[in-house]
């Protein structure tokens, strides 16, 4: 009988798990959805660990889709393409300069991130 974990598969498990162990303390810190501590830690490290790299940009482009449609485009930040690729630093420093927002819900902290660091005054 073979086994159901190859040699091949054996990584991509143990990257699943690594991911999902550091998930699990937000989830349990947290019932009613993210706050801004779980956006620090995913966009803190977001350059040096491909996956929270990920996991940060991936929220943030959700957040800005939602946050796009709803607002039937009339925004209160705007962000090029240079901006979307400073804008999980821009969130680390803004939240770690408002340590209040850590217990924020995270659509609060990245409308009043996002708001401060980009603002559309002045852009065209």
């Amino acid at each position: 009988m073979r086994s159901f974990v190859t040699s091949r598969s054996l990584p991509l498990i143990l990257s699943v798990c690594a991911g999902l162990c550091f998930l699990a303390p937000a989830h349990a810190s947290d019932a009613h959805g993210k706050n801004g501590s779980v956006i620090l830690r995913m966009c803190k490290s977001a350059d040096t660990v491909k996956m929270l790299s990920v996991m940060c940009r991936s929220y943030l482009d959700g957040y800005l889709e939602a946050a796009h449609h709803f607002n039937r485009g009339k925004l209160a930040f705007c962000l090029d393409a240079d901006d979307k690729q400073k804008a999980p630093a821009e969130l680390v420093a803004w939240i770690e300069a408002h340590p209040e927002s850590l217990n924020r819900p995270a659509g609060e902290v990245l409308q009043k991130s996002l708001t401060e660091r980009f603002p559309c005054r002045g852009r065209k």
